[in-house]
């Protein structure tokens, strides 16, 4: 099965960053620590990622699919916080 975990890892391998530009801002995200189907988002600062929310990767879908609802997550989340 595939999970966050394992997207996570296939992209960074090619030499990707896993983040997305948002008014301004990066935000990145990385499997959660204790569940490979989470992804955390947020933004970095020297001791690693400022979490603001977390994405559950739906294994029924495919990488870019679950990656496009991620993105729209984080643009809500972050477009509604500034408003």
């Amino acid at each position: 099965m595939i999970t966050a975990k394992t997207v996570y890892e296939e992209l960074t391998s090619y030499g990707l960053h896993a983040c997305f530009e948002v008014n301004d801002s990066v935000v990145y995200f990385e499997p959660d620590e204790h569940n490979d189907m989470l992804w955390n988002y947020g933004t970095a600062c020297n001791i690693g990622l400022l979490k603001d929310g977390t994405f559950e990767y739906d294994s029924f879908f495919s990488t870019d699919e679950n990656l496009q609802a991620l993105y729209e997550e984080v643009q809500e989340f972050y477009c509604v916080e500034q408003s």
